[in-house]
């Protein structure tokens, strides 16, 4: 079994989605000079992750595909939870407080960051 990471006309096949979505991120870094985070969505009916840079709450830049090996497969870093608050700090005492509940929770994955029309977004990813 292998990912695929379609990005800028290559494809690079790995073991793994987590390693596939830090080659993604990767190759997506080693074309901007700055930008602030990632935003990582997940198609489930495609099965399909897309990875694209975020500069000022904005995507910018290509899009990486994440293609899985075919069939469905639960990996453990398709757990994610969002929190928006009106303010940074707001939705990160969100997501403390969330975590605060959950200590079997002991790996985070990713963190996502976007700020939107609703308020600032702050995505968590992790083992479940």
């Amino acid at each position: 079994m292998a990912y695929r990471v379609a990005y800028n006309g290559e494809d690079i096949e790995l073991a793994t989605l987590d390693a596939a979505l830090d080659c993604a991120r990767n190759a997506i870094a080693n074309d901007f000079d700055w930008f602030d985070g990632w935003a990582v969505e997940h198609d489930e009916e495609l099965d399909d992750w897309f990875v694209q840079a975020v500069r000022n709450g904005r995507r910018v830049g290509p899009t990486a595909v994440v293609s899985g090996p075919g069939g469905r497969v639960v990996e453990e870093w398709e757990r994610r939870v969002t929190f928006i608050g009106r303010t940074p700090a707001e939705a990160f005492a969100l997501a403390a407080a969330w975590l605060e509940r959950r200590p079997e929770l002991d790996v985070l994955g990713d963190v996502g960051w976007h700020h939107t029309a609703n308020g600032h977004q702050l995505r968590i990813y992790f083992r479940g």
